[in-house]
């Protein structure tokens, strides 16, 4: 009996074997839900056959192993099915990680760089300050001061205040470094010059002591601060001006104190140049100082053949060698003995440069140059400053001198400056190449208001160019007053060689005294039929017997 009974219990747990893998294969199809069904079966199965299980056990446990375990490797294969999903996920949070840490390390040496960088800007700093010694009071340092000093006092004042400066450096160089050494360490810097307006509205402070050049010294002039004042090209301008900023290359005028060595405010009520009344020369200007040196023979001469007044219009008509500008610089020393009040400007066009600094030691007045190494560009800006600064000075009534030296250079200058109009005269000048030095040579005047602007020039003759004959002719007639020198004389050694006979002014009874007049006349006559070099040693031999011009008159009665 024991063994029929044990018969159907095996049956019945081979098909329960049999539908283990059926399980199996469902389980990897369904949901997790449906996999616990199968599980459940089993447990109820082995439940209701106890005596299956207690007769054997080992087929039961056999059975219930693979059960336990297979579960198991399914969720082993889910797992590696959602694997990829994991990994790119995975990799994704890692990509974000290192890019997060990459910019906290260029954030960090960011910051590095930015601390260390200032610590370098305070350790030069620091080292500035420790250059630059204890700290002291500000100063006021001029900058027209500075221009008219040499090179070693330059920098002497550079040692004094602690600065380096180059040594091989241009003068206009050395001034602009030094000043802006200066504006840091807090000195208050004044700036003069004459204004030179630009075509695109602004304009630079030019030095007379560079002969008006452009250079890194000069000092930029705002174009509202020229429409604010009324500035015009020319005037001469002081103020404070402030250091560069950064991008910027030149000092700026930072405030205008005084416009013609007058306040600001007064030259918007001045009548222009143009608008002023030209009236004949009425006020001497005396050359002769009386002490009888060999040249105030000159000067008494001038005032003899061809007296000059406050506004004359001048030509000294002489050939190459003839003494043309030891006679200037005659000129130029009598009128800052006899008249103090006289602004006086030397214009040196196309000239050597040792003639130059000669010229520059023995005149005080303002002496302005362009040598022959130059462009014809630089002598006509150098003639056009100098023009305007004493149109300038008339306007507020003054009286102004140029020697100008020669004008036959400066017309030759704008020659080569002008287009070209096809109209070409005698010699290769332009037609209208002459318009501009006539210009400048014309504005010399009288001025009824007040003021007067004298321009005595140069103008050469036989130089076996035909060009310098025809700007001669174009200009004789121009001039009120000639000084006609002869070569014949300068080569016999006779110095002043001064054609007494061809030699006169216009209106000249306007100058001198009746009496004076007379005897002038008297000694004409007498003269006019003598010999050229004859009448200069009679008058120099005269002259010499005399001390003054007035001892020569009385002379002259006996």
């Amino acid at each position: 009996m024991t063994t029929s009974t044990q018969e159907p219990s095996t049956d019945e747990i081979a098909p329960a074997k049999a539908a283990a893998p059926e399980t199996t294969e469902q389980k990897s199809v369904e949901p997790a839900v449906a996999e616990a069904a199968p599980a459940a079966q089993a447990e109820s199965t082995a439940v209701a056959e106890p005596s299956v299980t207690a007769a054997e056990p080992s087929a039961e446990s056999e059975a219930a192993a693979p059960a336990a375990k297979r579960p198991a490797r399914k969720k082993r294969t889910l797992s590696r099915k959602s694997g990829p999903k994991k990994q790119e996920d995975g990799q994704n949070q890692n990509q974000n990680q290192k890019q997060k840490h990459n910019q906290k390390q260029k954030q960090r040496q960011n910051q590095n760089q930015n601390q260390g960088q200032q610590n370098q800007h305070q350790n030069s700093k620091s080292e500035e300050q420790q250059d630059e010694g204890p700290k002291r009071e500000p100063q006021t340092m001029n900058l027209t001061d500075l221009k008219l000093k040499s090179v070693p006092e330059l920098h002497e004042i550079a040692n004094a205040n602690n600065i380096n400066l180059q040594n091989r450096q241009r003068k206009q160089d050395l001034v602009f470094n030094l000043l802006k050494a200066l504006a840091r360490q807090g000195d208050i810097i004044l700036a003069g010059g004459v204004l030179e307006v630009l075509p695109d509205g602004y304009g630079f402070l030019r030095s007379a002591d560079d002969s008006y050049l452009a250079g890194p010294d000069d000092v930029y002039v705002s174009p509202n601060q020229i429409r604010r004042f009324g500035i015009r090209n020319g005037d001469t301008v002081t103020g404070t001006v402030r250091s560069p900023k950064k991008g910027e290359r030149y000092f700026a005028l930072h405030r205008v104190d005084s416009i013609n060595e007058e306040a600001p405010e007064k030259s918007k009520h001045k009548t222009l140049f143009e608008n002023l009344t030209p009236l004949h020369a009425n006020d001497r200007l005396t050359m002769e100082r009386g002490n009888g040196s060999t040249e105030d023979l000159t000067a008494r001469l001038i005032d003899l053949a061809s007296p000059i007044g406050k506004g004359q219009r001048g030509l000294i008509v002489s050939p190459p060698k003839a003494g043309k500008t030891v006679i200037i610089q005659n000129i130029a020393k009598a009128i800052e003995y006899n008249h103090p009040e006289v602004s006086m400007i030397v214009l040196l066009i196309d000239e050597r440069p040792e003639e130059v600094t000669e010229m520059q030691r023995s005149v005080k007045g303002e002496v302005v140059s362009s040598t022959f190494d130059e462009p014809a560009s630089r002598h006509v800006q150098v003639a056009e400053m100098v023009i305007e600064k004493a149109k300038r000075m008339v306007e507020h009534k003054k009286d102004v001198v140029i020697l100008l030296d020669s004008i036959t250079r400066l017309a030759r200058a704008y020659n080569t400056v002008a287009p070209s109009s096809g109209k070409v005269l005698t010699g290769g000048v332009d037609a209208n190449a002459l318009h501009r030095p006539k210009r400048f040579f014309g504005a010399a005047r009288n001025i009824e208001e007040g003021g007067s602007l004298t321009i005595i020039a140069t103008a050469l003759i036989e130089t076996g160019s035909r060009m310098d004959d025809v700007i001669y002719e174009e200009f004789k007639g121009t001039g009120n007053m000639e000084l006609h020198l002869d070569r014949r004389i300068a080569e016999k050694r006779v110095f002043p060689a001064i054609n007494i006979n061809r030699s006169g002014t216009r209106r000249e009874e306007l100058l001198t005294k009746e009496d004076e007049m007379q005897k002038i006349w008297l000694l004409r006559k007498v003269l006019h039929p003598m010999d050229e070099l004859a009448a200069m040693e009679f008058v120099l031999e005269r002259l010499r017997a005399t001390k003054s011009n007035g001892d020569f008159f009385d002379a002259m009665k006996r």
